[in-house]
């Protein structure tokens, strides 16, 4: 279909009671506590895929196929960056908003690159078309041109859409009359509807212009989730010859680079979202001593579990069965509850619904687990609260170890678990997602 259009204290006993407000005169500075920034990264950068296993459509093979079957000139396209657009652009603020100017947000960020969010893929590359003599193999003329394209979901509808533009920059050629299409291929079933508003025909271009047009997709399934690969092929006309360019899909053996995924699996709604970008919890600084626990033992531990920069994303655990399997070994008998800590209730990181809850590490009791506690006092009628565990005084982070838990404040945890639940909904975390937790601890 055409798209183009012009502390461990020992867990067998008791914390100790020390008070908050002692604690709070001899802590020395608390980098580990700091809250941190709540804003996440808003988009990333791909990795490239691996290149595709096929020849140049320019190869002496086919040069010698046209040859063969009369045709004096090839049109050859090639993934291939001119000069001027190869340099590094000017960089713009970290914001998915569209650059003034240009109807894709990627606009001012570097050429062949890819760039997601939960909700939308951004890319720009460059390509190179040669007229090729079949017989001498002398290129006769060349042209340099550049893709945009944006494809946009939504996390509460099964419909996403597409823009994309070729531009031609500039071209030597001027025999004959250039012309492109670009078609597209958004499933191997019937899962996809896909529709487009114009024919399926080339469109002329001149250096200097743009044939630009969208796509507008479905996915047509109401049960389980659906993952579509999708599949480019660019095709230029020079005269009688042509030649085209395939990317994504099934073409990239590292690839799924322009992967849509969509399932009804969590929330009221079905919906679609971009699942190669890995969305980030941030812990609420509301959740003070909470949100410190989770940053002490993301600092402490060799593994750093889901700290950007230093570890590993967590990954759901979409099984209650197996998150309850894994709260019930950490937070087992050996726990005692801190006597100064308000409304104590067992905290555990990384959390029970997470592939790397202690438990799915070789962890076979709490015991073996850092230890914390939250130890509250009131002086002159002042509520004093503070995360503690043994070393603290001496400006030591707790050993590492393969879990961490606490005697947490009661609304404290359930906040942290609330808005791991909101997470899971707003981005439609199925289970294996990885996701990243900022709690403000430093790389």
């Amino acid at each position: 279909m055409v798209l183009l259009t012009p502390l461990a204290a020992n867990a067998d006993t008791a914390a100790s009671p020390r008070t908050a407000t002692a604690a709070a005169k001899t802590t020395p500075a608390e980098p580990a506590q700091d809250p941190g920034d709540d804003t996440p990264q808003e988009f990333q950068t791909l990795p490239e895929p691996a290149p595709a296993p096929e020849r140049s459509n320019c190869d002496e093979q086919h040069l010698k196929e046209l040859r063969d079957a009369g045709q004096k000139r090839a049109v050859c396209v090639e993934w291939g960056a001119p000069q001027e657009a190869a340099k590094k652009q000017t960089a713009r603020p970290k914001s998915a908003a569209k650059s003034a100017g240009s109807a894709f947000w990627c606009a001012n960020e570097n050429m062949n690159k890819t760039y997601v969010t939960r909700t939308s893929i951004c890319s720009r590359r460059s390509m190179t078309i040669l007229l090729v003599d079949t017989i001498t193999g002398k290129t006769w003329g060349k042209a340099r041109g550049y893709t945009e394209q944006e494809i946009d979901t939504q996390t509460n509808s099964v419909e996403f859409d597409e823009h994309f533009k070729f531009h031609l920059t500039d071209s030597d050629i001027t025999s004959s009359v250039m012309t492109v299409k670009a078609e597209a291929i958004c499933s191997l079933d019937d899962s996809c509807k896909q529709r487009g508003p114009w024919a399926d025909k080339p469109q002329p271009i001149t250096v200097g212009q743009s044939v630009e047009g969208h796509w507008s997709r479905s996915w047509n399934g109401t049960k389980g989730r659906k993952t579509f690969l999708l599949q480019y092929d660019i095709i230029v006309n020079i005269g009688s010859g042509f030649g085209n360019l395939s990317w994504g899909g099934h073409l990239e053996p590292g690839g799924g680079t322009f992967k849509v995924r969509c399932d009804n699996s969590v929330n009221r709604f079905a919906g679609c979202v971009v699942p190669s970008f890995t969305p980030t919890l941030v812990v609420p600084k509301k959740h003070k001593e909470a949100r410190a626990f989770i940053a002490v033992a993301q600092a402490s531990m060799s593994t750093h579990p889901g700290l950007k920069g230093a570890g590993k994303p967590l990954h759901r655990e979409g099984s209650l069965k197996e998150s309850e399997k894994n709260r019930a070994v950490i937070c087992d008998s050996t726990y005692k509850a801190a006597s100064n800590t308000p409304n104590p209730t067992c905290d555990e990181f990384p959390f029970a619904k997470s592939k790397e809850s202690g438990r799915r590490l070789g962890v076979k009791s709490g015991k073996e687990c850092q230890w914390y506690w939250v130890a509250e006092d009131t002086v002159n009628g002042k509520k004093n609260s503070l995360l503690m565990w043994d070393g603290l005084f001496e400006a030591k982070l707790p050993p590492s170890a393969k879990c961490a838990r606490a005697s947490m404040p009661s609304i404290q945890n359930k906040g942290v678990g609330g808005a791991l639940g909101n997470l899971t909904k707003e981005e439609r975390l199925l289970n294996n997602d990885p996701y990243w937790v900022d709690a403000g601890a430093k790389k």
